[in-house]
């Protein structure tokens, strides 16, 4: 059944955690055309094009990041931007927790965005720096390491998807 919030909000009042959308979600690809009346195919939608973007969607969604975030980490680590498939996401809903030097873990509570299953990190300097992300040994965040080309961990800003 086709819920009135968006998945990936999910629904405080109903106790629903945010989700990826299934084929459920966004109507059950099951448009039929009007027999008596079908539409023309070269001026109107027909059941076969919706039923297609339906399956587009969970598709996409798939492979979609739930989140994309811009940390800053000069010294303390903090959130610079967030971009996001939720409406209600924002960037004071995460914990940032800084481990040292080029290593800093994302947590976010299960209510509020969906938890990962994996998380691409990427360095935003110039320079030979290389990023790591992995899913956090909770399973409720992510955490990424930055090492220079020496192999030592050190202090940059870095984008993660979150997966």
């Amino acid at each position: 059944m086709t819920p009135t919030y968006c998945s990936y909000d999910g629904s405080v009042a109903e106790g629903v955690n945010p989700f990826r959308p299934g084929i459920d979600t966004v109507g059950g690809a099951s448009f039929e055309d009007d027999a008596q009346y079908p539409p023309d195919p070269t001026q109107q939608l027909t059941a076969l094009v919706e039923n297609q973007n339906e399956m587009l969607i969970v598709a996409l969604s798939k492979v979609t990041p739930a989140a994309v975030i811009y940390v800053h980490n000069s010294g303390t680590p903090s959130i610079f931007g967030l971009r996001c498939a939720s409406s209600i996401l924002l960037p004071s809903d995460f914990t940032v927790i800084d481990h040292g030097a080029g290593d800093v873990e994302l947590k976010c509570s299960a209510t509020l965005l969906i938890q990962p299953f994996a998380c691409i990190a990427v360095p935003q300097s110039s320079g030979d720096y290389r990023a790591s992300g992995y899913v956090n040994t909770t399973a409720d965040g992510v955490r990424v390491e930055i090492r220079n080309s020496a192999g030592a961990l050190t202090a940059r800003d870095f984008v993660v998807f979150w997966m």
